[in-house]
């Protein structure tokens, strides 16, 4: 990992605690300090390093939660206070190098590939049964990391390796090329390692995460040809597929269904849940206050309207109805709920995006369709789609009725090019910088060298 990172993050990286199983795959709690030196003696060792390398993508789910939310008209934030300054900025366009959640989620994601990188390092000789398991799990999860960095950020330094934290002022930023070449090794691998199926810790990922993963990564730079080759391989995974509507994919007592594909897993019981979407009043929705623009993307015949609309009650919190758990008297600020990443539906919107953005109109409605009339709606004919100007309009408006407030909306605005156009239209002063974050300057000072690592334009 461990690319432009100082020496205090980089200890801390070394020195984590790691987390083990007892009951189910996330249960936490506390185990040795293990560092470099005494670690990855047995299996025993190395599934705690997965486990490890999971939890890491906990520590910032609020950002997908939350901030991308903001992002987005998905959420709006009108007034600013010091207690949520960053966020603000985010909501407006507004982000500057000293945000502090550019340096959070720079830092948090560079220490998961650390853990990643460390545990891969430790493979090389081993052999026990569950090796290619772990080792395409290590592989998905930094892939997934270093293309939430791209996402965020643009190009960024890459190493599979790890490296002191002279050795990692001194990594450029990659090109466009090295970053897709990096992903899609890392993931065809992970797609050969992982097993087809779930065991029994379903939390774990299999080979369609790997083969969705690389799908949105192909759409992302534009190589529509190879993500519907690779789509089609995951819609052929006879172990996924679609819940009767999208209400079932969320129902607590769905917990890893057949839809979920690759999802943070959360257990209030083991006291491993979390507090996302509790609110204290019916109006009092500070996860959730969807612009009127994003409502009325809405109809009235949409079933996953009341999803994201309507609280339901559970003495004595309110709960959003997409995330519903019951109020428990003993883990009272938790709930069970999986924050999910990727969704089979997912799949399907994007195999038919990989169509459209080839001006296969028709074949792509096919898809989009799926979707649409699983949510109680009519579907749509060339009639109304015409082209894929029109096309890609309304896939980012059925991403957004379907994926809302699953930190998707603002990557496929982006990714499709049209989110500049969007939020100008809400009135918003958006430029072109703003399609990626600022590089945290705090990082930028580190290095010192701009060959090295330089500001993203116009900031």
């Amino acid at each position: 990992m461990k690319s432009i990172k100082s020496y205090r993050i980089f200890c801390l990286a070394v020195l984590v605690t790691l987390s083990v199983s007892c009951e189910d795959f996330f249960t936490q709690y506390p185990s040795n300090s293990i560092t470099i030196d005494n670690n990855y003696q047995s299996e025993v060792d190395f599934n705690q390093g997965v486990i490890g390398c999971y939890n890491k993508l906990k520590s910032k789910v609020g950002f997908h939660v939350n901030e991308l939310a903001y992002r987005t008209d998905e959420c709006i934030m009108d007034v600013m206070a010091t207690s949520n300054q960053n966020r603000y900025e985010f909501d407006h366009f507004e982000e500057n190098s000293s945000n502090g959640l550019m340096s959070d989620i720079w830092s948090n994601w560079y220490n998961g590939i650390f853990r990643c990188n460390d545990l891969l390092a430790h493979m090389e000789g081993k052999n026990f049964s569950k090796l290619p398991q772990y080792k395409g799990e290590a592989l998905f999860i930094r892939s997934w990391l270093y293309f939430c960095l791209y996402r965020c950020f643009g190009v960024v330094p890459v190493t599979t390796t790890v490296v002191s934290p002279e050795e990692g002022r001194m990594i450029p930023r990659c090109t466009e090329e090295e970053m897709l070449t990096r992903l899609e090794t890392d993931l065809l691998l992970a797609a050969e390692l992982l097993p087809l199926e779930r065991g029994i810790e379903k939390a774990r990922v299999t080979k369609i995460a790997a083969q969705a993963l690389l799908g949105k990564v192909y759409l992302t730079f534009g190589k529509y040809v190879e993500a519907e080759e690779i789509l089609e391989y995951a819609m052929a995974d006879p172990n996924y597929g679609l819940m009767p509507t999208t209400t079932d994919a969320f129902k607590i007592e769905n917990k890893m269904n057949k839809e979920i594909i690759f999802a943070l897993y959360y257990n209030k019981t083991n006291d491993n849940g979390h507090d996302f979407w509790w609110s204290s009043t019916s109006d009092a929705r500070d996860r959730s206050n969807p612009t009127a623009e994003f409502r009325a993307l809405y109809s009235s015949a949409d079933n996953r309207l009341p999803l994201i609309r309507d609280y339901i009650y559970s003495d004595p919190k309110y709960i959003m109805t997409k995330w519903w758990d019951t109020y428990d008297s003993v883990f009272i600020e938790q709930v069970s709920n999986d924050f999910p990443h990727i969704r089979y539906a997912d799949v399907i919107l994007m195999y038919g995006e990989a169509l459209a953005q080839q001006n296969r109109i028709e074949e792509a409605l096919e898809y989009m369709n799926i979707t649409r009339t699983r949510a109680g709606l009519e579907p749509l004919t060339t009639a109304r789609i015409p082209d894929r100007k029109a096309y890609i309009i309304e896939l980012a408006n059925e991403r957004g009725r379907e994926f809302a407030l699953e930190g998707q909306r603002w990557f496929d605005l982006v990714r499709l090019g049209i989110a500049l156009e969007f939020f100008q239209g809400m009135g918003y002063k958006i430029t072109e910088k703003n399609m990626v974050f600022p590089i945290p300057n705090a990082e930028i000072e580190i290095v010192n060298n701009p060959k090295i690592l330089w500001q993203n334009p116009g900031y």
